[in-house]
């Protein structure tokens, strides 16, 4: 049962249905933050609040990507589940997931740069949210990627035509 249930959770469809969930994430935070820019003295507790929620889900989404193969051989999925379509999910997610985990803290660091005490970033606090709201729509953007290359990786689908 509980390799069923991670391998469910470290499928492709299951892989595709969070990137994809995770993007839609990305891309309400970042058109809430955008959408008050304007008022950014009024919203900006709030906007570092929704960054900060996002990096935290990039850098978290990023780990988990990336150490998929590692996560799957500890939990003793692999090597018995260890199929060539398996090792090309697995490098897929590989470099998604570290670029996701760097994203992700870009952005956390843009925000912590505005909260730092004895750091007055006053005048450059539009531009670090700015920057990390981008951070963000680049995240989006690489899941979509992802979401996309697992779904229509040629060998995979040759497999299941």
């Amino acid at each position: 049962m509980t390799k069923k249930l991670i391998l469910a959770l470290t499928s492709r469809t299951g892989l595709i249905a969070m990137s994809v969930l995770f993007a839609l994430l990305m891309l309400q935070g970042a058109w809430d933050i955008l959408e008050d820019i304007r008022a950014i003295d009024v919203h900006q507790h709030a906007m570092e609040e929704i960054l900060e929620g996002l990096g935290t889900i990039l850098v978290a989404y990023g780990v988990a990507l990336e150490e998929r193969e590692t996560l799957l051989k500890f939990l003793g999925v692999y090597p018995d589940a260890l199929t060539p379509q398996q090792a090309r999910v697995d490098h897929h997610c590989h470099g998604y997931g570290l670029s996701l985990l760097l994203l992700g803290l870009f952005a956390e660091v843009s925000v912590y740069l505005i909260r730092m005490p004895d750091i007055n970033t006053a005048d450059f606090d539009p531009a670090l949210i700015v920057f990390a709201t981008l951070l963000c729509l680049v995240g989006a953007v690489h899941l979509g990627k992802l979401s996309w290359l697992l779904w229509r990786d040629p060998e995979l689908a040759t497999t299941t035509a």
